[in-house]
């Protein structure tokens, strides 16, 4: 194999030669123009021989200089002059005797300090006509500026028969010539050059495209035609794999950038074979062994053959560690991803070496003891050793002394916040072992409080200064403002349908406010609960002015219309057939459209929503919706139709600047509603209500929302309080003050967990001495209050059916956990417990379930299922219930 690369390399290098060699060639048998420098005539009071000889010699340097002109010796001019005075005739006759094509002769004169020179060029050849040339100076000094000028015309004059009347390229089938003329020097119109026609070749050859470069020079009328022969490489016909089971052809297709109908360039697959050894060597096969194979196709086509040799796969059999005292080669290890093999590595991949995730764990290696406290530990570079049972690693360790933090300070431009507040909330404390993890939070905490105040350009450095001999280091955040900063130009781009003002409306800032950058993450965070984009990016760059910003938002629309259809269960409907239509995004304007209906075993139900986010185009939400559903319980049948207006406003616009985030809403609502096909076993409560009834209520909500996400919250808080009020003035058959409050809680965990915690309240007051209908009283139990159960609650004495309560208390704590990341796919470990009351709350008396669920945000929209296990089941109750559901969940 060593011998096939030598034997190539030779044969490369043979070629190189002899196309140089061959250029030489071609221009050497391109006759030069020969040009006679006569004795010029000498008109001085002094040094006549000195002025004489310096004019000839030195336009004779000038002229040799250009590679054009091949002088004749002044020494055989000399001896066929005679010492004459030389004429027009004398001069043609001594370019005949000595062969030259041009003579040169003429006079001159010296004047006090003028110079001048009157020169005479003379064709020997044919009837072309004599051309007269003069130069003029001040100063014996100037006379080498002045031949220089006279050879400059001479060139002129002469290069006629040298200048390029036209370049060729020949031989491309596949390069266009106009790529080979763009990379040479020689140009139409400019003179013939030995240098630059050697240069060209070199530079044609550098490109790669050709195995063979000759220049042809050839004599016109015009000038001289100038053609570069090449030979193109052949073209790739078909790229092959062989010897490879590793890897599949694919996988290698996806890292070979060589394709077929290209050129042939050795370079470029020089560099493939090295991407393909990296993709073995992630696999294990670091002997791995790759030779190109080229065979002729045709005069103008091969086929490629990658021969792969794949060798043995070796693994990481051991990963040791020298230098480190302080932690052990385990504690070490469990830091890298990179580890030795497994008898799972099928499935884990465990053992294999990429050298990327080696380096990473190694940069790991060192953050580890940086943060705690090893300030001077340094991680070499790994050895890397393998045989033929496999792969050890050792990475050498320099821990250093271990170090405590002794004085934390800030200094400089401190923000509007006390000292003493700012030093008690820095990670870093006095007394621990440093912590460069620390440093780096408190050094974002401090730039925050800086940019909240408008210094967008704040800087933090933490000097950090230590003391070798009492292993302690001080810590100082040294600050400094820089100006302050306006938002001043704010674009947005990829919004396709979503309007401009849909996007602007909700962002915190605008033109001219100072910045914060508080406002930009609660921008953020308002237009990712829209759910109308599947990428948002905020990008902040400096402004026209060094105290402007401009702000720069991107987005990527996703979808916001669906129709969807599912099934679904639950415990008081049985089994249920939904359908939904609904356009979150109406027409761009952030408008949500939705009609949704059902079909169950026991249940029907249809409704239509309409919500104007922006009423007016202010920040007043409205929702607009008329529904109609029929519900079969066991006793007797419900069916309510009606309509509803809703109203919110944020409270912080209405005078209350500290209740930020808070929202007051404010609802009517009128229900029609018919109790039919009442039993005689039913309750009698059910009894007293049957036939039609009509309530009129208005209910008043304060709300307010920190969480990240709609669907799935991962931090913040959700809590909300609200009063409603049916009967008196608002008319209807019903009267009654309903009291509930709602608070939710999600807190983030590592391993991208996530906590939660809710607890809802409610309060029935009677009025009027009117009953409360039982579809406005409270039931707990099923999916969304207490899982496991299907109803807890009042009973009816008499037949035992439920007949919900006037107080109510549910608590709901769960672990969200994921399960397919990257669908979205999410368990749930949950523990539920409440109960209600037909008055008064006890406590004692809480039913308890806890349970496992999955979610998931599938295309028909949320997906629940979860199982729940009675803690506390009493007679005649199942053990557990699998409750299932498709649609928004809270």
């Amino acid at each position: 194999m060593k011998e096939k690369k030598l034997l190539s390399f030779a044969l490369l290098m043979i070629g190189f030669a002899s196309v140089v060699l061959f250029s030489s060639t071609a221009l050497a048998q391109q006759p030069l123009i020969k040009i006679a420098v006569l004795p010029f005539e000498v008109h001085s009071e002094k040094e006549v021989p000195t002025l004489q000889k310096q004019i000839q010699s030195q336009l004779i340097t000038n002229l040799l200089k250009t590679k054009i002109f091949q002088t004749i010796a002044p020494d055989e001019l000399a001896r066929l002059g005679s010492g004459e005075k030389i004429d027009e005739k004398m001069a043609k006759s001594l370019g005949e005797e000595t062969g030259a094509d041009y003579v040169i002769f003429g006079s001159v004169t010296q004047l006090g300090i003028t110079l001048s020179i009157d020169a005479k060029v003379l064709p020997v050849k044919g009837e072309r006509i004599l051309r007269n040339l003069f130069a003029q100076g001040r100063g014996i000094e100037n006379l080498s500026k002045l031949c220089s000028q006279l050879s400059d015309k001479v060139l002129v004059i002469a290069a006629g028969e040298t200048r390029i009347a036209a370049i060729y390229v020949k031989g491309t089938f596949k390069i266009e010539p106009s790529a080979v003329l763009n990379v040479i020097k020689s140009a139409q119109g400019k003179n013939l050059s030995e240098t630059n026609i050697n240069a060209d070749i070199r530079a044609i050859f550098k490109m790669g495209f050709f195995d063979d470069v000759k220049a042809e020079v050839q004599d016109t009328s015009a000038g001289k035609e100038l053609t570069f022969v090449v030979k193109e490489k052949p073209a790739i016909a078909e790229i092959k794999y062989a010897g490879n089971k590793a890897l599949k052809n694919k996988d290698l297709e996806g890292a070979v950038t060589v394709k077929a109908h290209q050129l042939v360039n050795m370079e470029r697959v020089r560099a493939d074979i090295d991407k393909i050894k990296g993709l073995y060597s992630d696999k294990g096969y670091r002997n791995v062994e790759i030779t190109p194979e080229i065979n002729r196709k045709s005069d103008k086509e091969v086929v490629l053959t990658f021969k792969i040799d794949e060798q043995q796969q070796l693994f990481v059999k051991k990963i040791t560690f020298t230098g480190n005292q302080a932690f052990s080669n385990r504690r070490l290890s469990k830091l890298m991803e990179t580890n030795e093999w497994g008898i799972f590595h099928f499935i884990s991949d465990s053992g294999l070496l990429k050298t990327e995730k080696l380096n990473s764990d190694l940069n790991k290696i060192s953050v580890f003891y940086l943060n705690n406290g090893y300030i001077h530990a340094r991680v070499g570079t790994p050895i890397i050793t393998s045989d033929k049972k496999g792969i050890s690693i050792t990475i050498p360790i320099s821990e250093g002394r271990r170090f405590k933090v002794g004085k934390v300070d800030i200094a400089g431009d401190l923000p509007n916040v006390p000292k003493t507040q700012l030093l008690s909330n820095l990670k870093i404390l006095k007394g621990n072992h440093y912590d460069r993890e620390a440093v780096i939070k408190d050094v974002d905490f401090l730039t925050e409080k800086l940019n909240n105040e408008g210094y967008a350009y704040a800087d933090i450095v933490p000097d950090v200064l230590p003391h070798d001999q009492e292993q302690v280091v001080d810590v100082t955040y040294k600050l400094t403002k820089n100006d302050k900063v306006y938002f001043n130009r704010i674009s947005i781009s990829g919004n396709t349908k979503t309007r401009d003002k849909v996007i602007r409306r909700e962002l915190e800032f605008s033109e001219g406010d100072l910045y914060t950058r508080d406002d930009l993450k609660e921008s953020y965070t308002k237009l990712n609960r829209f759910q109308y984009f599947e990428e948002i990016d905020f990008q902040a760059e400096k402004g026209s002015e060094k105290s402007l910003m401009d702000v720069n938002i991107r987005v990527k629309e996703k979808p916001t219309g669906q129709i969807s259809l599912g099934a679904g269960y639950s415990a008081n409907n049985g089994a249920v057939l939904t359908g939904q239509i609904s356009q979150q995004n109406l027409l761009g304007r952030g408008q949500t459209l939705g009609l949704t209906a059902s079909l169950g075993s026991r249940s029907s139900s249809i409704s239509l929503a309409f919500t104007e986010p922006w009423l007016f185009d202010e920040p007043l939400w409205s929702k607009y919706e008329i529904w109609h559903t029929y519900t079969e319980y066991d006793t007797y049948d419900v069916s309510s139709s009606g309509f509803g207006l809703t109203l919110g406003y944020p409270m912080w616009k209405l005078g209350f600047p500290t209740w930020k985030k808070v929202y007051g809403y404010l609802g009517y609502r009128l229900s029609m509603d018919d109790i039919s096909n009442v039993y005689a076993t039913a309750s009698n409560y059910i009894k007293r209500q049957e036939g039609q009834t009509t309530t009129s209520s208005v209910t008043g909500t304060l709300t307010r929302d920190t969480t990240d996400d709609n669907m799935f919250p991962t931090r913040g808080s959700r809590n909300s309080a609200s009063i409603e009020y049916a009967g008196g003035l608002l008319g209807g058959t019903t009267a009654f003050v309903k009291y509930t409050g709602v608070s939710s809680w999600f807190f983030p965990l590592p391993l991208d967990l996530v906590f939660g915690v809710k607890g809802r309240m409610g309060y029935i007051q009677e009025l009027e001495g009117k009953l409360i209908p039982v579809w406005n009283r409270f039931y707990v139990g099923g999916i969304n209050s207490i899982r496991g159960l299907r109803e807890v609650g009042p009973l009816d004495p008499a037949t035992g059916d439920a007949i919900g309560g006037l107080t109510m208390t549910v608590f709901n704590s769960e672990l969200v956990f994921p399960i397919v990341k990257s669908a979205g796919i999410k368990g749930v470990a949950f523990f539920d417990m409440g109960n209600a009351w037909s008055r008064g709350y006890h406590f004692e008396e809480l039913r308890r379930t806890a349970g496992l669920g999955l979610r998931w945000y599938s295309p028909m929209g949320p997906l629940r299922l979860e199982w729940g296990y009675i803690l506390d089941r009493k007679y005649n109750e199942p053990t557990s219930r699998i409750e299932f559901t498709v649609g928004f969940f809270m």
